[in-house]
């Protein structure tokens, strides 16, 4: 079973405020709050708050050697209510409702709209002097203009240093003379199946006349390079930040589900994996220079999967005996959980090459060849 077919929820949130939200949340039963991974590394210092010294030098020109990758935060003490499967008084729902409060002002200032060529996402600053975290996909790849969006309105210009796109990593830098507000990251090992967090972003793209939009929710499944909860995140928030209730990401928003419950986050620790690649650019450069391969078919997530919504007749999906409806379970033997990791073997290929493709048609499990093909005139 894929894991959005193991957690495929039966209800949406209701906006009727935090009480309402809480008291709808479903259950978490003690043994269920096990660790994402064991054997936890001891926490790093916190990082050093932002300095307000304007006269403070701005970020590095692009081409110094790359940012050092940050450190954990420290996790800090939280009321006894984070710890239960489920609130169980009013006391528990109110001392959930004062951490958020709290948590809120202190991270928000951080969470940038992005906008990158045609396209436009969410990031979070996490140093003093402008590297911003969003998603690969936001990114698109190493060298492009970035424009950010601060919460009170405020912009500032920057690059994208690096893109890892089968992680869905990407890393950005704001040119502009800094200091800028930032948050801490943390430590996926700390974290554990029912844990509360906080998903913030700009959907839709940024908007003055409304608030950043702030979503609660818990952690519901884990993988390795995934993290899935039932934050109510929709298109804009790409790339956004998944916090703990320390106020340290924990992942980044990055494929956004037709179901409102069913989103995923690649985890702080792909990040830290890739760092190198990502602060050097040397994928996103590699990947620009590719010829762009064509298979013909577009995918979406669905509870059970990623499935093709859409086959062109005579192209290269469509020739190698695939159909809109089939669920893609393998490609070259590794698992697409969600359509982003489809398109990212897709966007990482080359014209010619032959990809195995693992489906699933019914009750009939195929293995099919799709050659891929430079894309036709116009697309």
């Amino acid at each position: 079973m894929t894991l959005l077919c193991a957690f495929k929820f039966w209800r949406a949130w209701l906006a009727f405020g935090l009480l309402a939200v809480l008291a709808a949340s479903p259950p978490f039963p003690a043994e269920a709050r096990r660790a994402l991974w064991p054997s936890p590394a001891p926490p790093s210092e916190p990082a050093a708050p932002a300095k307000t010294n304007p006269k403070e030098p701005g970020p590095p020109a692009l081409g110094t050697p790359a940012a050092l990758r940050p450190a954990p935060a420290r996790r800090q003490d939280l009321a006894a209510a984070f710890s239960k499967p489920v609130p169980t008084s009013l006391a528990d729902l109110r001392a959930i409702e004062r951490q958020v409060k709290t948590l809120v002002p202190k991270v928000s200032p951080a969470v940038v709209a992005v906008e990158v060529g045609f396209g436009s996402g969410s990031g979070v600053v996490i140093s003093a002097d402008g590297l911003v975290l969003s998603a690969g996909h936001v990114c698109g790849r190493a060298g492009r203009d970035a424009l950010f969006t601060f919460p009170d309105g405020k912009t500032a210009w920057g690059k994208t240093l690096g893109v890892d796109r089968e992680a869905d990593t990407g890393l950005m830098r704001i040119t502009d003379p800094g200091p800028w507000p930032h948050v801490a990251v943390g430590d996926l090992e700390e974290a554990c199946i029912g844990d509360w967090v906080l998903a913030l972003g700009h959907p839709g793209g940024f908007d003055l006349k409304r608030s950043l939009v702030v979503r609660l929710g818990r952690i519901i499944q884990a993988a390795p390079g995934v993290v899935q909860t039932d934050c109510t995140i929709s298109p804009g928030d790409s790339g956004g930040p998944l916090f703990d209730m320390h106020g340290r990401v924990l992942a980044i928003h990055s494929a956004i589900s037709t179901s409102l419950a069913e989103n995923f986050h690649v985890p702080i620790t792909e990040f830290f994996d890739t760092w190198t690649t990502l602060a050097t650019g040397q994928n996103g450069n590699t990947l620009a220079s590719r010829p762009r391969a064509y298979v013909g078919a577009s995918a979406a997530d669905d509870p059970a999967g990623c499935r093709l919504s859409a086959v062109e007749k005579d192209g290269p999906a469509f020739n190698a005996g695939l159909r809109p409806g089939d669920l893609v379970l393998k490609v070259e033997g590794r698992d697409i959980l969600v359509s982003a990791v489809f398109r990212r073997w897709i966007a990482e290929a080359q014209p010619g090459e032959t990809l195995n493709l693992e489906i699933k048609r019914g009750d009939k499990l195929l293995s099919l060849q799709v050659k891929l093909q430079p894309p036709p005139d116009g697309k």
